[in-house]
């Protein structure tokens, strides 16, 4: 049961219609939400224990019904947060899906609580790319994820697409990370051609995905972040553009997500705020709403105000941290409301009831 009123707990329709006018930049006040427990995924998700950490993981380990009953757990203990942020069903999102897809080596670690992705063995350029194929068995495995979840939602909350690595990560995981710089500055057409493909293959998942996730009041989850979306969004990031610098980002990734923008018609972007932080580019590449974490041991949300302004001015922003009192504070008080989300990492109900109140309440 949550620890909320029905004042301070708004229902379902009511937060639905909170974020249409997040999207349109008309909310009178920041949205508040609230992620619980570990970002970790192997930490959250009981049914991974039995993950073997000795060799690289293949589809059959991961039995479908373990997660989602863990999907349903976590709904429950999101729902007794309360705040404004709607919590959604995604398949296991600790698989690094399209590196999977890939054929790169997957290695669980339980004592990091993630499953890491080795570099693709023997990439050889271009023709090294798969084309995207529904018969894949880790496709089979995602669209078994999202009928199982489905049916255990029964409505009650939407469902997302998993986690998307993007091209830039993906050539990362082809080239290696220092040497992927290396490849864009002595081989740049094979690495334009070799994004286009990447390209191909991560829309391919991402409409394989679509095509299964039933609408939820008219639209859709996101991911972890518990922000319902307008129909047909796909959460999206590129962690490795970090590494790039503004020239070789426009030159090699930007084309590329333009074109899974304007495909899609929907799509929000996930970012860290150390190395390159390609927002400006984001914002002209028509994304539908950016975020940005405030990381722990990084810049600060005061640090980050003149980022947070810059994009407010034109794109609804979720801001997404284990964030700090003071943190909070600046947030509120500094930044404009009108297309602003926030959500807080917290331990418990009652750490989020206390932040509730003193922001919303």
């Amino acid at each position: 049961m949550s620890l909320f009123s029905a004042d301070l707990h708004p229902g379902m329709a009511t937060r639905v219609a909170q974020f249409r006018e997040f999207y349109a930049r008309r909310n009178p006040r920041p949205l508040l939400g609230f992620f619980l427990g570990s970002e970790y995924p192997l930490h959250r998700y009981p049914a991974s224990r039995i993950l073997p950490e000795d060799r690289s993981l293949q589809p059959e380990d991961f039995p479908v019904a373990g997660y989602v009953a863990d999907s349903m757990a976590l709904s429950a203990e999101y729902e007794a947060c309360g705040g404004d942020f709607i919590w959604a069903g995604t398949p296991f999102w600790g698989i690094p899906w399209l590196e999977a897809a890939l054929g790169c080596p997957l290695i669980a670690s339980h004592a990091s609580g993630s499953i890491a992705a080795h570099s693709l063995p023997g990439f050889a350029g271009p023709d090294s790319i798969p084309a995207f194929s529904p018969d894949d068995p880790w496709a089979r495995k995602l669209v078994e994820f999202l009928a199982a979840l489905g049916t255990a939602a029964a409505g009650q909350w939407p469902l997302a697409t998993t986690r998307m690595r993007g091209i830039s990560d993906l050539l990362a995981a082809c080239y290696g990370g220092e040497q992927m710089i290396f490849a864009m500055l002595e081989k740049p057409d094979e690495v334009r051609e070799t994004a286009e493909r990447l390209t191909d293959l991560w829309l391919g998942w991402a409409q394989l995905q679509l095509r299964h996730i039933p609408p939820f009041h008219g639209g859709i989850g996101s991911f972890y972040y518990s922000m319902w979306a307008p129909a047909g969004t796909v959460w999206h990031q590129e962690d490795a553009a970090a590494l790039l610098s503004p020239d070789l980002f426009a030159e090699f990734i930007a084309p590329c997500d333009r074109r899974i923008v304007e495909t899609l018609g929907s799509c929000i972007m996930h970012q860290h705020p150390t190395g390159y932080i390609p927002y400006r580019a984001y914002l002209d590449l028509g994304f539908t709403a950016l975020e940005l974490h405030v990381d722990q041991g990084g810049p600060s949300a005061e640090d980050l105000c003149a980022i947070h302004r810059e994009i407010l001015a034109q794109s609804p922003l979720l801001i997404w941290g284990r964030l700090s009192a003071t943190d909070l504070e600046w947030i509120f008080r500094e930044l404009p409301p009108a297309g602003l989300a926030v959500q807080v990492g917290v331990d418990s109900p009652k750490e989020a009831a206390a932040i509730w109140q003193r922001y919303v309440g």
